[in-house]
C-alpha cells in the first residue's frame, strides 16, 4: 500500500509539478525545468521520492521531497536525508532544497528537521524543511484553487467548528466543481480517496465520491491492473505446485513473476490448470 501513495504522489509531482514545488517552497517564482528520475538517485539501495531540478528567484538548485506517510523506522529520516542531500549535492553541485511531508498527524513529531556537528575544527550541518499536512489550514488551500494541492486537503486542519466528515466533503466538492478536464478530475479524486485512508475509514470516501469517476483515473486502473497481474501469477504458481513438484516450479517462479501481460498470465493460468506434466508448462512459458 505505501508504494500506491508513492506513485499517486509522484503523478501528482509529474502532472502539477510547479504548483506543488511552489507550495512546498513557499515561493511563487518557481519554474521546473526537469525531473530528475528517480532511478538515477540511487544512494545506498535507497531512493528518493520526488528530485526536480528547478528556477526559483533566478537561481537553479535542486527540489527533493520525501513523502513520509508514517514514521521513518528503518533509519531515523534526518540519516536518511543526510544520505540523499550528499549525493545529490555532490553529483549535481548546486544547492538542494529538500522537505519532508507527513500524512499521518502523529508521524514525525520528533523528526529534527536536520543534523549538526561542530567540533575541533569539523563542522557540518544538514537542514530541511518538515511540513506536517494536519497543521495547513485547509481553507487557505482549498481558496487557492490550486487543483495538485486537492488530493491533500482532506488530512489538512478544517475550519474551527467544522466536523471532519463535513470538511471531507467540502474537499471533495471543490474538487468536483474544479474547471479542469474529466481525467485530472478523476485523479485528483482518487488522490483524495487514497491519501484520504491514511486517516479515514475508506467508507466514507466510498459514499461521497463517485466510483464510476474515480475509476476513469489512470493511476487508479493502473492499479487495478497491477492487483490483477499480482493475483494472476500467485494463482498461477498455487496452481502448479498443487499439481506438480514444487522445485521445478520455484524454477519457473520467477519468469512468471516478470510477465506484466495480463492476457499472457490468463493464458498462463488456463494452462496451468490443463497441462499433463511441468514440461509443457515450460515449453508454453517459453514459446
Amino acid at each position: 500500500m505505501a508504494q500506491d501513495y508513492d506513485n499517486m504522489g509522484k503523478n501528482l509531482w509529474r502532472e502539477h509539478a510547479e504548483d506543488l514545488s511552489r507550495f512546498v517552497l513557499g515561493q511563487d517564482d518557481v519554474e521546473v525545468l526537469a525531473d530528475l528520475e528517480t532511478e538515477q538517485q540511487t544512494v545506498i539501495a535507497l531512493r528518493t521520492d520526488i528530485t526536480k531540478r528547478i528556477r526559483v528567484n533566478n537561481r537553479e538548485a535542486i527540489l527533493h521531497v520525501e513523502l513520509q506517510f508514517r514514521d521513518s523506522t528503518a533509519k531515523p529520516m534526518w540519516a536518511r536525508n543526510a544520505q540523499y542531500q550528499g549525493y545529490l549535492v555532490g553529483r549535481y553541485q548546486m544547492p538542494v532544497y529538500s522537505n519532508v511531508i507527513y500524512f499521518h498527524p502523529s508521524a514525525g513529531r520528533n523528526d529534527p528537521g536536520g543534523y549538526a556537528y561542530d567540533w575541533n575544527g569539523y563542522e557540518h550541518v544538514n537542514r530541511y524543511k518538515v511540513i506536517w499536512l494536519s497543521e495547513i489550514e485547509g481553507q487557505a488551500i482549498l481558496d487557492m484553487q490550486v487543483p495538485g494541492l486537492l488530493p491533500f486537503t482532506p488530512l489538512m486542519k478544517p475550519p474551527a467548528g467544522m466536523d471532519l466528515e463535513r470538511w471531507v466533503r467540502a474537499c471533495v466538492d471543490e474538487t468536483m466543481a474544479m474547471p479542469v478536464d474529466q481525467q485530472t478530475q478523476a485523479n485528483l479524486l482518487y488522490g483524495i480517496y487514497l491519501f484520504g485512508g491514511v486517516v479515514y475509514d475508506s467508507e466514507l470516501f466510498d459514499r461521497l465520491i463517485p466510483g464510476e469517476l474515480m475509476r476513469e483515473s489512470k493511476t487508479y486502473q493502473r492499479l487495478q491492473e497491477k492487483i490483477t497481474r499480482e493475483n494472476a501469477t500467485r494463482y498461477i504458481l498455487v496452481v502448479l505446485k498443487a499439481r506438480f513438484p514444487e522445485d521445478p516450479v520455484n524454477v519457473l517462479a520467477p519468469v512468471v513473476e516478470n510477465i506484466s501481460d495480463v492476457q499472457r498470465l490468463e493464458e498462463l493460468l488456463t494452462a496451468a490448470a490443463r497441462v499433463q506434466n511441468i514440461e509443457a508448462f515450460t515449453h508454453m512459458l517459453n514459446g
